[in-house]
């Protein structure tokens, strides 16, 4: 096989598969914590090692990446950032310009002065504004580097999209994307039999679905109705029905004001959603997994319509308990959303499906075998607060905020109180009314005091 050919085949696989693979193999490669830093185009070929150390004197350099560090048509791999500190700037810009390198994974952070259409495609921690030129100088290149507990050396393979960033050891390529490519067909089995209508738990057991052949031909299935047989009852639908307007800083607000701990800290969406999703709590709670482990996802059989998913993986983010054929098969279902104490994967397809993702993270890594379903619908933990089964579920673009089943009635009323408020205050200061006397007149200041 070709070098073109091999990264050809690396270039067609999701990070989410090249990972299953490696685990399958028993080989470390995925990385935590190295995302796309801009929406910037996912990236894979061959690694060109680069490290930083501290300088002994402060005196500024030239550039702080010298063009020469990088192969030709490689993938520039940084190691030896400093917190706060920028290892990498406009000189990469310019060997992406140049087609010196594809992009550059970087275990610090990055900054730039180009337009963001123009910027190379970077994979790291984060950004800076702060030079390292001052602190830090090129050490050496074409060297190994240890990237986030991987080896990662010159020559191996790297691919990174928006689930992340995984390294794969030149040596090893062939049966890594021979295993990769086997666990993708099973996946686009699975997508097949999602469609047609099975349930999760008969595509889990099936064994010709979950074995890794890729050579068979793809088993036929029968075309069922996909629609949700578990309908939300009238009293649920009413509670639901309340919030339907009403974002989660007004309920944030209601909260406060009638001592409700209900703000789950750390839980973000996937993408900036212009709609609220709301529903019923459906719980499940992760635990560690046994020995042989026990099931990751047949759960989802039994979430009803207009329910929202509320996953207590105990904040985890080593390892993902949602992917792209939970996604589609709880969008065919009606399932309203997805909340998860700990990261999902696939997230493309999450954002293509316009599926809400509520979670602390994302990250490729399979949490087959590392996790499993410890309970349904019993009382679980997100981000410090407890959530019963069928507590209201409200989550938009500022996070996500839960609402005590028992309470949701007092909840709904205070927080579209505090809308219709904040909604006046708005009109005056249009119509010419200082800040200060709008609030006035609506009681600000008492809106979210508590009682």
């Amino acid at each position: 096989m070709t070098q073109l050919g091999t990264l050809n085949r690396l270039s067609a696989l999701d990070t989410n598969t090249v990972a299953d693979a490696l685990d399958f193999l028993g080989i470390k490669g995925a990385v935590y914590g190295l995302r796309p830093l801009w929406n910037c185009p996912s990236i894979a070929g061959r690694v060109s090692t680069l490290k930083f150390h501290l300088k002994a004197d402060t005196s500024p350099t030239a550039t702080s990446v010298s063009p020469e560090a990088a192969t030709e048509g490689h993938v520039l791999v940084i190691s030896g950032g400093i917190d706060g500190v920028s290892c990498s700037d406009a000189i990469v810009n310019s060997a992406w310009k140049s087609k010196l390198i594809q992009g550059t994974v970087i275990d610090g952070l990055y900054r730039t002065f180009d337009d963001v259409h123009d910027r190379c495609p970077a994979y790291g921690r984060g950004v800076a504004t702060i030079s390292d030129r001052s602190q830090t100088m090129q050490a050496s290149f074409g060297l190994p580097l240890k990237i986030r507990g991987v080896m990662v050396h010159q020559d191996d393979y790297v691919t990174a999209d928006s689930s992340g960033t995984v390294f794969v050891p030149a040596k090893r390529i062939e049966e890594v994307l021979e295993v990769a490519e086997r666990i993708s067909h099973r996946r686009n089995l699975m997508a097949q039999a999602v469609r047609a209508g099975r349930s999760a738990s008969e595509i889990m057991n099936d064994a010709e679905i979950q074995s890794i052949s890729r050579d068979g031909p793809s088993q036929a299935v029968t075309v069922s109705s996909s629609s949700n047989p578990k309908k939300s009852t009238p009293e649920t639908h009413g509670l639901v029905s309340m919030f339907a307007d009403v974002d989660t800083a007004a309920v944030s607000d209601a909260l406060d004001k009638l001592g409700i701990c209900g703000q789950a800290l750390g839980i973000m969406p996937l993408e900036n959603y212009q709609k609220i999703t709301v529903g019923p709590a459906f719980t499940v709670r992760y635990v560690p997994a046994a020995q042989p482990a026990g099931s990751v996802g047949d759960f989802i059989d039994d979430v009803g319509e207009g329910d929202v998913v509320v996953i207590d993986n105990n904040g985890r983010v080593d390892c993902t308990v949602w992917g792209d054929i939970m996604t589609q098969y709880a969008g065919l279902r009606g399932i309203a959303g997805t909340v998860i104490s700990g990261v999902c994967r696939d997230v493309n397809r999450a954002i293509s499906d316009h599926y809400p993702l509520f979670t602390a993270g994302h990250w490729m890594r399979t949490g087959k075998d590392r996790v499993e379903v410890g309970a349904v619908n019993e009382p679980v933990a997100i981000g410090s607060v407890r959530v019963n089964p069928g507590d209201v579920v409200v989550a938009d673009a500022n996070g996500v905020v839960f609402i005590p089943r028992h309470r949701a009635r007092e909840v709904a009323e205070v927080a579209q109180l505090i809308e219709k408020s904040e909604a006046g205050i708005r009109e005056m200061i249009v119509d010419g009314a200082t800040l200060a006397k709008a609030r006035e007149a609506f009681k600000y200041h008492q809106l979210q005091r508590t009682e």
